[in-house]
């Protein structure tokens, strides 16, 4: 079979699920696909390039995303974040180190990140301006990533295994419990950051309002 980038990306994908990213190497993917590491290089540049291409496949959406159609009030402006945070927590969750990965690409190449971008989006239809958009996205996806982050640790320190600490809960309240925790703080931020540029929902007050 023809070495593409396609078997590699999948291939690379396989390895941080099952391994995570510390034994995700050029090294062992061609070694995996059985080619000379020499032979991936004519499809991805660098490792830097597979966790870009890596992170763009984990958060890349069969479904077209609609971009709004007109400015977005301050209340659908959070729920259309607080959305797209949640599809992305819910593609990177599967891959350990995958919220590593994410970073990685956002540090590199953000605008690879199709939700950095559609969130940016959204914040620019609330009526905020290039850069402050730019920032509150940035600050939407790194508190995605940090409780993700969050998560596989939680869930390395129940595991039974070896390298586990036992500890009671079991893989559903761990991921459900960090669900809410990722919504409530991207609810906080979208409202802060609206209410900083006096966009905020009605009835925010003093106080940030989180819809139930």
């Amino acid at each position: 079979m023809a070495l593409t980038q396609e078997r590699i990306l999948s291939t690379a994908l396989s390895l941080l699920s099952e391994y995570g990213l510390g034994d995700l190497s050029m090294r062992r993917v061609a070694s995996e696909l059985g080619v000379a590491p020499g032979a991936l290089y004519y499809h991805v540049k660098n490792k830097q390039e597979l966790l870009t291409l890596l992170a763009e496949r984990m958060l890349a959406s069969p479904e077209r995303i609609e971009e709004p159609s007109g400015p977005l009030d301050p209340a659908e402006t959070v729920e259309a974040v607080v959305a797209l945070a949640r599809t992305a927590r819910e593609a990177i969750v599967p891959y350990p180190d995958g919220a590593d990965v994410v970073g990685v690409a956002m540090a590199a190449h953000p605008e690879s990140i199709r939700s950095f971008v559609e969130v940016r989006r959204c914040l620019k239809a609330a009526g905020l301006d290039e850069r402050h958009a730019d920032w509150g996205a940035r600050t939407v996806l790194y508190s995605v990533l940090g409780f993700v982050s969050a998560e596989h640790n939680r869930a390395r320190l129940t595991s039974p295994g070896p390298r586990g600490g036992g500890a009671e809960g079991d893989g559903a309240s761990v991921a459900g419990f960090e669900a809410e925790a990722c919504e409530f703080g991207v609810r906080a931020a979208v409202d802060g950051l609206l209410r900083s540029t006096k966009l905020s929902p009605p009835g925010s007050g003093s106080e940030p309002h989180y819809n139930d």
